[in-house]
C-alpha cells in the first residue's frame, strides 16, 4: 500500500494546463478525465476535496480552491477554502492511516506571502495526527 499522498490545488474547471498538472495528465491521462467526470456528477464547491489513485497506487489529493481556473480571491478567502479542504483531508489521513502528505508547491498557487500562513494552517489542522508533512 502506498502511504505517500501528494496534495495539489485544482479549480472546478481544471484543464491540467500548468506545467506540473500537465505532467501529471501526460503520465496518467485518466486523471484529468476522471476529475472532469467527478465534477460533472458531484459539482464540487470551493473547499472540497477529491482523491484520485493511479494504477500504481499513488494517491493525489485534489484541493478545490477555485470554481473557475484563474479566479481572483484575496489571501484570507484562499486560506479559508484551503483550511476547509484540509479538514476533510484530515479525516482521510486518520481513516487511511496516511503516513506522508506532500504539498507540491508547484501545484499550489499561493503567493510568496501566503506560504507561511498555509504552513501554519497545515500545522494547526494536521498537527495532532501522525502524518509527516513535506513541501517541495
Amino acid at each position: 500500500m502506498n502511504t505517500n499522498h501528494i496534495a495539489i490545488e485544482v479549480s472546478r474547471d481544471e484543464h491540467y494546463k500548468t506545467p506540473y498538472l500537465k505532467e501529471l495528465k501526460e503520465s496518467w491521462p485518466s486523471l484529468a478525465k476522471d476529475f472532469r467526470h467527478y465534477c460533472h456528477i458531484h459539482s464540487p464547491k470551493k473547499g472540497d476535496l477529491w482523491v484520485w489513485t493511479s494504477p500504481e497506487g499513488q494517491k493525489f489529493v485534489h484541493f478545490i480552491l477555485d470554481q473557475v481556473e484563474g479566479e481572483q480571491q484575496d489571501s484570507q478567502e484562499r486560506i479559508q477554502y484551503f483550511k476547509q479542504a484540509l479538514k476533510k483531508a484530515k479525516k482521510i489521513v486518520e481513516e487511511e492511516k496516511i503516513q506522508f502528505l506532500n504539498f507540491a508547491s508547484k501545484a499550489f498557487h499561493f503567493k510568496a506571502n501566503e506560504i507561511e500562513h498555509m504552513k501554519q494552517v497545515v500545522e494547526e489542522v494536521l498537527g495532532d495526527t501522525a502524518v509527516k508533512v513535506s513541501y517541495n
